[in-house]
């Protein structure tokens, strides 16, 4: 029988998942495998069993196919490289998410996940992250004395440049938190609107191109669903005014460089990307031709996944089947979450993990336009945001199946299909 105690405990332990992100890969583990323990010591054998089937067979699917794709292609060379048995492990490792996930889904249908103190972390680290953003910047230094590296402030994260992208995830947790205290809904949209500019303007002084652009649709997106069309008005020409001022008067230095670049690789992408894709060439190149470098490493994913597209190549395994050539070259990822799951698992990979996400989607938009609640609406929305970009195909992100980015993933995905089920904002 659940008890109070653990309950608690489960909510707790999710709740400083936020935190658990900023120390490190060690403590975000450590995090998911006691949620894991504590939450089949709560629920049971039940914990495998949730009400919609769909998303159970379809998620039990996905990781086993992992697993499977892996053995085939890793197994029969186990002395060859070092590396297989390694991935190998690391495949069956991989299925901690899978059972964060059903602890999530079994808390939310028994009524159990408390999605304020969720709220509440999500809002303090985030929030936090962005102050120490601004002394950073200010002072050099960091509030535990990390410099600025590459012309880039990275908060407490140091020489990895990821603060952009977890104030992106988690700072939508901070808006809409103190959005549940406004009891007029037009000032609530009013609080909205001033505050994702203030966190647009701090995302944008960290150097991340892509969380910046991913926050700006956020919030066009999100008004765009609450059909505020002058809103989405203001704020497209409030962008533009932020994107020129920052070129003509760079406060951090290289922002004006990084925003052209960013730019010039979009450019490149749409106008290069299909022929290259196709032919493994590109009429006319230069040493120009890639100046960002993620068109390689999108073409390197690409050419993989074309010698084995039904299957996959199994976990992990650009740097596995790599090669130094003209138009690929060899990395951990391909930078892009659409070709690395298709060159990893293949085509019966994608189409399990996305049937998932294309079903929650059209179940979140039969929900959230029903008669329910605002409060309601506004506790789901910050997890169809993010959960909408992370699935969001065309972008380039870090690797689907590394710590940090599976445990968002996972966590917010397990909430999102649930939607319909969240009863409260104020549980416990």
């Amino acid at each position: 029988m659940r008890t109070i105690k653990k309950i608690k405990a489960l909510n707790l332990l999710i709740a400083l998942l936020p935190l658990s992100i900023i120390i490190g890969n060690m403590a975000i583990n450590l995090n998911v495998v006691i949620i894991c323990i504590l939450g089949l010591i709560t629920y049971k054998l039940k914990i495998f069993s949730i009400k919609n089937k769909f998303y159970q067979y379809a998620i039990f699917l996905f990781f086993f196919y992992i697993i499977l794709t892996t053995l085939i292609n890793y197994f029969p060379n186990l002395d060859t490289n070092a590396l297989f048995k390694e991935n190998i492990i690391k495949s069956f490792f991989y299925l901690r998410f899978l059972m964060l996930f059903f602890v999530v889904c079994k808390m939310i249908e028994e009524n159990d996940l408390n999605l304020k103190i969720f709220f509440i972390f999500c809002a303090f680290f985030s929030f936090f992250v962005a102050i120490d953003i601004i002394i950073q910047i200010i002072f050099g230094k960091n509030l535990i004395g990390y410099p600025i590296t590459s012309n880039k402030p990275s908060s407490f994260f140091g020489n990895e440049h990821i603060a952009g992208s977890y104030i992106q995830k988690f700072s939508i947790f901070f808006i809409f938190l103190t959005v549940h205290k406004i009891k007029n809904y037009m000032n609530a949209n009013k609080y909205i609107f001033f505050s994702y500019i203030i966190f647009l303007i701090i995302i944008l002084l960290t150097g991340n191109r892509m969380p910046f652009l991913i926050f700006a649709a956020s919030f066009l997106l999100y008004f765009l669903i609450e059909k505020k069309f002058f809103s989405i008005f203001i704020l497209s020409f409030l962008f533009t005014i932020i994107i020129f001022l920052f070129l003509k008067f760079p406060i951090v230095n290289r922002m004006d460089t990084q925003l052209k670049t960013l730019y010039g690789s979009t450019l490149d992408i749409i106008v290069k990307a299909p022929q290259l894709f196709y032919h493994n060439s590109y009429k006319g190149q230069d040493v120009e031709w890639d100046p960002n470098g993620y068109l390689i490493h999108f073409n390197s994913g690409v050419q993989l996944w074309k010698k084995n597209k039904i299957i996959g190549n199994g976990l992990k395994s650009l740097p596995i089947n790599c090669e130094y050539k003209d138009n690929t070259t060899c990395n951990t990822h391909p930078h892009n979450y659409f070709i690395e799951i298709m060159m990893d698992t293949g085509l019966i990979g994608i189409i399990l993990i996305y049937l998932i996400f294309f079903f929650g989607v059209l179940k979140f938009f039969k929900f959230y336009f029903s008669k329910i609640h605002s409060n309601i609406k506004l506790t789901i929305l910050p997890f169809f945001l993010v959960i909408f970009f992370e699935f969001f195909p065309f972008r380039s992100t870090g690797s689907f199946f590394t710590t940090g980015n599976a445990v968002i993933i996972f966590l917010f995905l397990a909430i999102f299909i649930n939607a319909e089920k969240i009863k409260s904002f104020y549980k416990i």
